[in-house]
């Protein structure tokens, strides 16, 4: 699933093309007991035309053996700088089975801040 995020209602242009905007992604991730079917949440920065300007900021996934092999959702974030030309963001969560017949990835409380 995905979401597509308009920069332009929450930040002037001007600032985001100097650079002098960050962001702070952040979401509780994990999943189900010892299966390493997973989840991870992805930023990808577009420009007015809707085309990428950079992708490969992601959180996740979290693994059973950092789980404990239980049941849990752990804490994860990154931040940093909105790239120049950047007039959306694209969140996008995936979830990933790796064994067994459902997916069993978790994400929860997936939180995006822009601040200068």
């Amino acid at each position: 699933m995905w979401q597509t995020i308009d920069l332009t209602n929450y930040a002037d242009p001007g600032f985001i093309d100097t650079q002098n905007i960050k962001f702070n992604l952040s979401a509780w991730i994990g999943g189900y007991d010892s299966q390493d079917d997973n989840a991870k949440v992805s930023l990808t920065f577009l420009n007015q035309l809707n085309q990428t300007i950079s992708s490969g900021i992601t959180i996740g996934p979290v693994l059973a053996s950092e789980r404990g092999n239980q049941i849990a959702l752990l804490f994860r974030h990154t931040q940093g700088f909105v790239p120049a030309g950047t007039r959306f963001i694209k969140v996008t969560v995936t979830i990933v089975l790796v064994g067994g017949g459902v997916a069993n990835g978790d994400v929860d409380n997936i939180v995006f801040i822009l601040y200068p």
